[in-house]
């Protein structure tokens, strides 16, 4: 049969419509209202987070309409009684030709919303933001092959709706289970999304292609003829018995996996300028590279002058490049929100968070406050760090009690000659301590 002509007898082509108008529906309707996929939109691009986005709500939906199709393909086939024919051509060949529109429809779905959403947001895709659409993909060719092989020994009518229905619900219940995270991770769902200068590992990926790859290398083995009947026996057993122990090994490799499965971090290409401090921004965030690092450097001599005793630490790094790695800072290393930072106060006020070092792990609530705003006070930034600590203090009943006792201690502090206010800060730090646990608001 011409390639036109199957076209035009196979379901995909009347089902076609329907699935990319519900695509377009729910990208323009639904994903638009998703403050994760704005706010990718409007900051910084990372063409990874952006695909991982866009394909998360239509994974499901192009998996399930690939087993209905597969199955209803299949059921065509058998009412046509092609299997009886002469074998002019291989059957795998014959069922691969049958299949191709329906894996095109699957592939189209997800295509579709990776492309408008990459021409929304103004960028290219890189090689390292396929993997998600490359195991898509995969997939939706994996659940057409299981559903073309229940389709050959249950009626179509049956086998097509009902196989898209379980699809749709096994695939979408493993993404919203609270209870048990390992589903998600074999499912060929992938839920969590990423963060700007995240990537998928391959170890993330490998377990959704193996799982669903062992089904349908087994669905394939099952319809495959051999003369002999103890030898289709023998075939069937074996690759079903390896089929499940792939699919074990699948499920202990994700079982203590949280509800994001393990992420490459820190890939995002960085401008950095200078040295000691080594100020690095990615790239994407089009900074001023070297206005942040002056900012930085000129906010370090500052308090340094006022007595903080604070070591310039030989990197500073911006916290959009971590990702949700959770990447603390040390003596060697800062990392701070310095893309986000909308005015120079805020750089300020970011500096004088990671200087002010108390000689203990648990602080007083007056105390260490009233240190740390002496410092914000020092560099211009008393304004942004008084709008932080409203919002910080609300966890008390008595916020503004709080912030006047602070207010008070650091204008009183001010009144003294620069060495004075550098010994009353120091004296802060150790009864930041000391009172940890009192009531110091006197």
């Amino acid at each position: 049969m011409k390639p036109l002509a199957r076209l035009r007898t196979s379901g995909a082509l009347w089902l076609s419509p329907v699935c990319l108008a519900i695509v377009l529906l729910y990208f323009f309707k639904s994903l638009h209202e998703d403050p994760g996929y704005t706010e990718l939109l409007d900051g910084p691009k990372w063409a990874p987070a952006l695909m991982a986005t866009a394909l998360d709500p239509y994974f499901w939906f192009a998996y399930a309409v690939a087993a209905a199709l597969g199955a209803w393909e299949a059921g065509r086939l058998k009412k046509d009684q092609v299997w009886l024919l002469a074998p002019a051509r291989s059957r795998y060949r014959v069922a691969a030709e049958t299949l191709l529109p329906g894996v095109l429809v699957g592939w189209m779905m997800l295509l579709l919303p990776v492309v408008m959403a990459l021409a929304e947001a103004r960028i290219w895709p890189t090689l390292n933001s396929l993997p998600l659409l490359g195991m898509g993909w995969f997939l939706v060719c994996a659940h057409t092959t299981i559903g073309f092989t229940i389709g050959l020994w249950v009626h179509r009518a049956i086998s097509a709706p009902l196989l898209g229905a379980a699809v749709l619900y096994l695939v979408g219940w493993s993404a919203s289970d609270g209870e048990r995270m390992w589903p998600r991770h074999i499912s060929g769902q992938y839920p969590g999304g990423l963060l700007f200068g995240e990537l998928v590992p391959f170890t993330s990926i490998w377990p959704h292609l193996l799982f669903a790859g062992a089904v349908a290398a087994f669905c394939v083995l099952a319809w495959t003829t051999l003369r002999s009947r103890w030898a289709r026996i023998a075939l069937r057993v074996t690759a079903g018995g390896t089929t499940l122990a792939v699919m074990a090994v699948c499920v202990a490799h994700v079982h203590s996996w949280g509800a994001v499965s393990p992420l490459s971090t820190n890939n995002a290409p960085l401008d950095c300028v200078g040295s000691r401090p080594r100020v690095c921004v990615p790239q994407a965030a089009h900074a001023d590279v070297a206005a942040l690092r002056s900012e930085v450097t000129h906010t370090l001599g500052v308090l340094k002058d006022a007595g903080v005793a604070v070591a310039t630490p030989p990197a500073i790094n911006d916290t959009l490049a971590a990702g949700r790695s959770g990447t603390r800072s040390d003596d060697r290393e800062w990392w701070l929100p310095l893309s986000k930072a909308a005015r120079p106060e805020t750089v300020r006020f970011h500096v004088a968070l990671k200087s002010v070092r108390f000689p203990c792990s648990r602080t007083d609530e007056v105390n260490s406050r009233s240190a740390v705003l002496w410092a914000a006070t020092a560099i211009g930034a008393e304004r942004r760090y008084l709008a932080w600590q409203r919002q910080e203090l609300q966890q008390f009943q008595n916020p503004e009690e709080v912030m006047a006792v602070m207010k008070r201690r650091v204008s009183k502090a001010r009144t003294l000659t620069p060495a004075g206010q550098a010994a009353w800060y120091e004296r802060e730090l150790v009864k930041a301590c000391q009172n940890a646990g009192k009531d110091t608001r006197s």
